[in-house]
């Protein structure tokens, strides 16, 4: 039997606007070996989210938000802030800007091939790798062993992974969201959208969607159950909204930023709350929000931005419920799979571009077999 192959995707060169896979080199290297307390992974699922982005080193001019909270102090040392630990020409791609001691802060999923670390065995399932590659050494203590038989392995980088924990973070904890209020959220058919719609329908709020095309549109009326989504490419979003809820909106929950941020925000009731979640359309600099910060006052708004990772003690919370949601059949989370290590940096481009068809994008490297 021949030795197994370890291909790794390394950033090849400063990348403009939307990744292509030219900004990467998949090259062949040999496969680590674990020491004490560590274990190998085989890879199979790669989780792919937008927030990468801003970590890859740009060709030009970086917008606002690929700067980290430090921007325009002069020491910011003490600051007690996420550190996104950007990525450099020549290192190994990774998904996601995650801290490497949670054992819940993975991007990854694969099973174990040797182990070193008493909690797993040879062909347990584990979460806990974050590079785009056929094997990983991973810390055991950092990693989480998985249950089939309690959830498929994917859904730890789905529906109970990073991007759905932080749609439920941002709606529960930040949206003081009331039945029969008015919510609109933004790219409703991915990752972190997607549950946001559903837990503001199960509450009793008037939901609408906005996404990039009918597909999606129909996906988000039809399967999550919004009472109306709009296509942003079909025409203005301003206009739309006017035509859907007339008397203004209560909340918009933010996953993109960008040219419709304003649209949205001017719609805004009295008291209205604005989540700022993600800023997708800005990561590439090609779009740049612009609100009228006059409004602030005069309505008495509220715009909380957050970070997932600062609330890591409500996963466990967020884990039980999502999943007691899932076996109940009462949760709609859509995967899009793209087959084959070689399809990740297209799979980012998508993901970053409103190409995919909509749900949270993964990328599986190998067969599974749970």
């Amino acid at each position: 039997m021949a030795d197994p192959v370890n291909r790794v995707w390394r950033i090849a060169r400063p990348v403009g606007p939307i990744p292509t896979p030219n900004d990467f080199t998949l090259s062949v290297e040999p496969v680590p070996q674990p020491e004490t307390g560590q274990v190998l992974m085989r890879t199979i699922y790669i989780g792919i989210a937008p927030g990468v982005r801003p970590l890859l080193p740009y060709a030009g001019m970086e917008p606002e938000v690929a700067n980290d909270g430090s921007a325009g102090r002069i020491d910011a040392s003490a600051d007690d802030l996420p550190n996104p630990m950007r990525i450099r020409v020549g290192e190994r791609m990774r998904s996601g800007i995650v801290p490497s001691d949670s054992i819940y802060a993975g991007g990854t999923v694969g099973q174990v091939v040797v182990s070193h670390h008493a909690g797993f065995r040879p062909g347990d399932y584990i979460f806990g790798g974050r590079l785009w590659q056929d094997y990983e050494v991973v810390d055991g203590d950092a990693s989480l062993k998985l249950q089939p038989a309690e959830l498929p392995i994917e859904a730890d980088l789905a529906a109970v992974g990073r991007s759905a924990f932080t749609g439920w973070v941002g709606y529960r904890r930040f949206s003081a969201a009331k039945p029969g209020e008015t919510i609109v959220v933004s790219a409703a058919a991915g990752a972190v959208g997607m549950l946001v719609v559903q837990l503001a329908k199960a509450q009793g709020l008037r939901v609408i969607g906005i996404v990039s095309g009918a597909e999606k549109c129909a996906f988000v009326e039809n399967e999550l159950g919004a009472d109306a989504c709009i296509d942003r490419l079909a025409g203005d979003v301003g206009a739309a909204i006017d035509a859907i809820a007339p008397a203004g909106i209560d909340i918009y929950f933010d996953n993109v930023g960008g040219n419709i941020q304003s649209s949205v925000f001017l719609r805004l009731k009295p008291f209205g709350r604005m989540i700022v979640c993600g800023m997708a359309a800005e990561y590439g600099g090609l779009e740049s929000s612009n609100i009228p910060t006059g409004l602030i006052l005069a309505k008495r708004l509220r715009i909380e931005g957050f970070v997932v990772l600062d609330h890591e003690e409500d996963y466990l919370t967020f884990r039980a419920e999502i999943a007691q949601m899932l076996r109940a059949s009462a949760l709609v989370y859509r995967t899009e799979i793209y087959q084959g290590l070689d399809q990740a940096p297209q799979a980012l481009a998508d993901c970053l571009t409103g190409r995919s068809h909509g749900g949270k994008i993964l990328v599986q490297v190998a067969p599974e077999y749970s």
